[in-house]
């Protein structure tokens, strides 16, 4: 496994690591963080008055193409977990509804 907790006194560190060639690294980076780019991510930089993007995904550089896919991978861990969170909320709520429903 790639994946591994750094615990540091109080805080912990998660680390995602995958070793490839760089080729194939910056070919994955580029193709991810494009679609990111065209799907809503990262500063498009709107002209107020033409209202057309001043930033251009060409000009951006492997750092910040690769933060793009850095907050997506946190953006999809923080739904999963959200999302897990409510279900079992939810769960709880029915159950705890269940045991009382209304009788005439």
């Amino acid at each position: 496994m790639t994946a591994r907790f750094t615990v540091n006194g109080a805080n912990t560190t998660i680390t995602f690591e995958k070793t490839a060639l760089t080729a194939k690294v910056l070919a994955v980076n580029n193709d991810s963080s494009e679609y990111l780019w065209w799907h809503g991510y990262g500063d498009h930089g709107v002209d107020p008055i033409t209202g057309l993007d001043t930033k251009f995904y060409a000009d951006l550089t492997n750092q910040q193409k690769l933060n793009l896919v850095d907050q997506h991978v946190w953006r999809v861990i923080l739904d999963l977990a959200n999302t897990n969170k409510s279900v079992k909320a939810q769960d709880a709520a029915r159950l705890a509804e269940a045991a009382n429903e209304h009788n005439i």
